[in-house]
């Protein structure tokens, strides 16, 4: 009987196995996983499998039947099941081919049976079948291909900063942009400034799993800019590997913290049963709650500074200084005499570019009555090219974008009118920026 070995809490994957009549176990971590001829892993980059005499599956990124599709497929090249796989082919792409070819000759198969059909018909038929399927194939191949080529951001440390732009959207909900979120990174140690939807998954894709980020600040307390922490944080947390400690800071990160573990009691009870320490989730949070009009702080060799900037809540600006580099976040914000000097020759500055859009996916009305009503808590692209410009910034990104787009024409001759000398650079999810 084969024996496969799932990571908890994949239970999805265990369930799919199981119907497919596969002994399959869930486990609380893969090195409980000996003497299984499969173990399905959560993570390959912290697991070596040294002491798994079988194969390993990995779950990150894909989806419950592809990673059943590879399981089998270990299965078969190992000769533990029925059946042959290529191993010169990725595990997905081989496994398509095959089916793909056997499903067009079967297609074919039962179109001659069925129907009555003269030799030209016939050899009409599996062509035109065998035609098909082949595009098919290709564009899937392609598709895998081009997603296992990427290469993550991640596997090199910079000699300073480096910013991702991990959500570069704003309220609204859009396909192509997530909800605002930036990723501030100082050689190996990673501080990531506010967490709007999407973003564990965005920053699991770009190779940066949660549990590696333990610096989380927040500009403000708006949903935008905080809907995915409950996702961050917990995830972050589980499981032999994940974090054990954390450092919040940012306005009202003591409610946000008190409402999330006080929420979640009974969910963080279940997981530390399951094996998960407490630290970093019940203990060894650190938490400065941004209450006075200036914040400074030190997270891991790096000197942070924060000022209250004009948006509809409490709202900071973080600066991120270390090496002789700055890096700059605004936050939202209207515009402030503040900002330029709290600025001033940063490498990186990362702005709120709201209103550097053409609103052009809403009705005209509606994109005008936006517009005013914006005006008193979102800088203008004239405001972002003063503040820019009188801080001598040396990059200039524009992020919390959407809504039909950035006005480029606009937005080049502001910057321009003020008299900007840097590079201006829009933003879009997954962006690397240097200074």
């Amino acid at each position: 009987m084969v024996k496969i070995a799932v990571e908890q809490p994949f239970a999805d994957v265990r369930r799919a196995l199981k119907k497919k009549g596969y002994q399959a176990k869930m486990v609380k971590q893969p090195t409980d996983a000996i003497g299984y001829d499969v173990c399905v892993v959560r993570n390959l980059d912290v697991f070596d499998g040294s002491h798994v005499e079988g194969s390993l599956v990995e779950t990150r990124g894909r989806s419950v039947n592809e990673i059943v599709d590879e399981v089998e497929e270990r299965l078969q090249r190992a000769g533990k099941i029925a059946g042959t796989a290529d191993a010169s082919k990725s595990s997905s792409g081989g496994g398509f081919t095959t089916g793909a070819v056997i499903g067009a000759l079967a297609g074919a198969a039962a179109a001659l049976l069925t129907t009555p059909k003269t030799g030209k018909e016939l050899q009409s038929i599996v062509k035109e079948k065998t035609l098909e399927v082949t595009d098919q194939v290709k564009e899937k191949a392609n598709e895998m291909k081009e997603k296992k080529g990427k290469s993550s951001p991640f596997e090199t440390i910079p000699d300073g900063f480096r910013v991702v732009t991990v959500g570069s959207g704003n309220p609204l909900t859009e396909v192509g942009r997530n909800a605002p979120s930036t990723l501030v990174q100082y050689k190996d140690k990673y501080f990531l400034v506010d967490c709007g939807a999407s973003t564990t998954s965005t920053l699991m894709e770009l190779g940066l799993p949660a549990k590696k980020i333990t610096n989380m600040l927040f500009t403000h307390q708006h949903v935008d800019h905080n809907g995915d922490f409950w996702t961050f944080f917990i995830d972050g947390w589980q499981g032999s590997t994940g974090r054990r400690e954390l450092n919040l800071a940012g306005p009202q990160v003591q409610d946000l913290y008190d409402t999330t573990v006080n929420f979640f009691k009974k969910d963080l009870e279940y997981r530390a049963s399951l094996g998960t320490a407490k630290d970093g989730a019940l203990t060894n949070v650190n938490i400065t709650d941004f209450t006075e009009d200036q914040h400074s702080l030190e997270l891991d060799g790096v000197k942070i500074t924060a000022i209250p900037v004009p948006h509809t809540a409490p709202t900071y600006a973080f600066r991120f200084e270390a090496g002789g580099q700055s890096v700059v976040v605004s936050g939202d914000l209207a515009y402030t005499d503040d900002l330029a000097p709290f600025a001033k020759d940063a490498d990186i500055l990362v702005l709120d570019g709201m209103m550097t859009g053409t609103f052009s996916d809403l009705p005209e009305q509606a994109a005008e009555n936006l517009r005013e009503g914006l005006e008193g808590s979102h800088a203008t692209t004239e405001d972002l090219a003063k503040m820019a410009a009188d801080a001598g910034a040396k990059k200039a990104v524009l992020t919390h974008l959407g809504l039909g787009g950035m006005d480029t024409a606009n937005v080049k001759k502001a910057f321009s009118d003020a008299n900007f000398k840097g590079e201006i650079v829009a933003a879009e999810d997954g962006l690397v920026i240097h200074p």
